[in-house]
């Protein structure tokens, strides 16, 4: 009948177990396979991969350490190659110079590079005894100065074999910068670790880190003896080199500066986030002739409480919360030398924190009567000289002192320059 027909019709129709699997396996066959030989390799380079990962990354990586974490170890790699290949370079021309071109070293030049690494070591304790408290506050323009530091003492070495005879004195201001240079780049590079924690595992970071050093190194190693093997004694040659290795390695260490999440505030950022607030708020004008009378020290100014000063309405109040940028931001945008860049938002003016109080007065009584009456609420004392700001913090001055003071500094300059 037509019923069973059309029912034996539609069975037939129906793909049966076999034929999926048959057409199963076509799509299969059908589909691109794997190589051979790449599967044969896959095992192996995941182990080459765990392996450098196990030696160059702390562990757990990349949830163990912060963000940028890569950017900042790939640019420092490159800083510590190009500086390697420049000290092994500037370590072949100071033996030059003592004579190692001419056959066997003198005594005298025994001597004298004795003399330059003592002078030099001596020098370095006195510069480190004068600047050694900046590198925690100003860690990221210490970590780029070395680098900077670094290279004018490689150049400095290079150049003895111009001038033999001015060897010890050269070599021995060489020695002093590179040593400055080592102690501010080994200082503030354990700041730098610390921002990168997440998981309290300072010792690992640390650890990879001098792993990584040690890798760059090799290579730069290599790369400065094929240099220096090519070049021969040729001072003009081993100037190029240098001079290109050198770009390589400033360029370099600036992009590691940029890629540090410091999380802290320190002079410079704090003058950013000053900067930004007092945008979004209408400085009380009350605040300002109060700042600007004590300025001119004609008279000692009433005293303008905190609340009347920066009292800001609470619409105000809450775009501002929302539109400040956290340190971790303004991280990215200080700059490591901000008197380089002139911005206008840092060193505007220039704030010195921690001036010896005695220093600042220089025997004037009434200038003393002036600044502990006008500050006789605040634990700070602000004193203007030409344009720059020294700020004294009492015993028992907290952040939010700091704060309140660089707010009241900030707000004066910028009503002066009709911001």
């Amino acid at each position: 009948t037509k019923g069973a027909a059309s029912s034996q019709e539609f069975v037939a129709k129906r793909p049966s177990a076999g034929d999926g699997s048959s057409s199963s396996s076509s799509l299969s066959q059908q589909a691109p396979s794997t190589s051979p030989l790449l599967a044969l390799l896959q095992r192996p380079l995941r182990r080459v991969r765990k392996t450098l990962q196990a030696t160059f990354l702390p562990s757990g990586y990349p949830t163990s350490v912060g963000s940028n974490y890569m950017s900042y170890t790939l640019w420092q790699a490159v800083t510590n190659f190009a500086t390697t290949a420049n000290g092994v370079l500037a370590s072949t021309f100071l033996l030059y110079s003592v004579g190692l071109g001419a056959g066997a070293i003198p005594t005298a030049g025994a001597m004298n590079w004795v003399l330059k690494d003592g002078l030099g070591q001596l020098g370095t304790l006195l510069f480190g005894k004068a600047i050694a408290h900046n590198f925690d506050i100003h860690s990221k323009t210490w970590y780029f100065m070395s680098f900077l530091l670094l290279s004018t003492a490689t150049g400095l070495e290079i150049a003895t074999i111009l001038s033999p005879q001015s060897f010890l004195v050269m070599g021995s201001c060489a020695n002093m910068i590179k040593g400055l240079s080592w102690m501010a780049g080994g200082s503030t590079r354990s700041v730098f670790n610390l921002s990168f924690v997440r998981d309290n595992n300072i010792a690992d970071i640390t650890a990879k880190n001098t792993s990584q050093y040690i890798f760059a190194s090799l290579f730069g190693t290599t790369a400065g003896v094929s240099i220096c093997a090519y070049i021969g004694q040729s001072a003009p040659l081993a100037l190029l080199c240098f001079s290109g290795l050198a770009w390589t390695s400033i360029y370099s260490a600036y992009r590691t500066v940029k890629a540090i999440p410091l999380p802290t505030l320190n002079s410079t950022r704090l003058q950013l986030l000053a900067a930004r607030y007092l945008k979004c708020i209408r400085t009380s004008s009350t605040g300002l002739v109060g700042f600007g009378g004590y300025m001119s020290y004609k008279q000692p100014p009433g005293y303008v409480s905190y609340q009347q000063e920066y009292e800001v309405p609470e619409d105000e109040d809450d775009t501002c919360e929302l539109e400040l940028p956290s340190p971790l931001d303004l991280a990215h945008q200080d700059p490591p030398l901000p008197w380089v860049t002139a911005d206008r938002r840092i060193l505007n003016p220039a704030i010195h924190v921690g001036t010896q109080l005695d220093k600042l007065i220089q025997g004037q009584p009434a200038l003393l009567v002036v600044l502990l009456h006008t500050f006789r609420f605040q634990r700070y004392l602000l004193l203007p000289e030409r344009n720059a700001i020294h700020m004294v913090l009492h015993a028992e001055a907290q952040p939010r002192d700091m704060v309140q003071a660089y707010l009241q500094v900030r707000s004066c300059f910028a009503a002066a320059d009709g911001v």
